[in-house]
């Protein structure tokens, strides 16, 4: 009998990994293949098409990479803000129980409230979430001309369909709202 592999339960599923630093340029463990090498041989019409993936996976890879990383910060610093609150809420209620007369729980509790704020405030200028909505978009659309051009519907059932495509990929990269 093979051995059981662990599995993280549902719940803690997609909880962010704290120290999670890989490299948007590093082949992941978790990257699927949106061609597989055997689909080259198993469609041979297809064949120069889906090579034309491999120059453009680079680019997709990167921006994927990099929406996962930010989602990942996202989901992270809201932890972070939950378990703060946790905390000031607990240390609101002890000052409540004991009283106004312990001062250093005072001091204590209105400290960590006002470094909350400030961590609340930090997190809303990182933008996290925006970086993560404009690569993992950027990323689909790519793939989504991609998409086109196999199926050589729009602009890539012309002449010239693999430097149209180039051409888009560029746009979608270079386009307004990048990290």
């Amino acid at each position: 009998m093979a051995p059981r592999r662990y599995r993280r339960p549902a719940l803690l599923a997609q909880f962010p990994r704290l120290f999670r630093h890989q490299s948007v340029n590093e082949q992941w463990p978790s990257d699927w293949p949106v061609i597989r090498q055997e689909q080259l041989t198993e469609y041979p019409a297809l064949a120069t098409d889906l090579s034309v993936w491999h120059e453009l996976e680079p680019t997709f890879r990167r921006l994927d990479r990099s929406a996962q990383i930010s989602q990942a910060n996202f989901l992270r610093q809201n932890v972070a803000l939950i378990i703060g609150s946790l905390v000031a809420t607990s240390l609101g209620a002890a000052l409540t129980a004991v009283g106004s007369k312990v001062g250093w729980l005072v001091v204590t509790q209105a400290t960590f409230a006002a470094l909350l704020a400030q961590l609340a405030v930090i997190i809303r200028l990182s933008r996290a979430r925006q970086i993560h909505h404009t690569d993992r978009l950027k990323a689909e659309w790519i793939r989504s001309e991609f998409y086109l051009f196999l199926a050589r519907v729009g602009d890539y059932s012309e002449d010239d369909r693999v430097a149209k495509l180039r051409k888009q990929v560029n746009e979608i990269e270079e386009a307004e709202g990048t990290a």
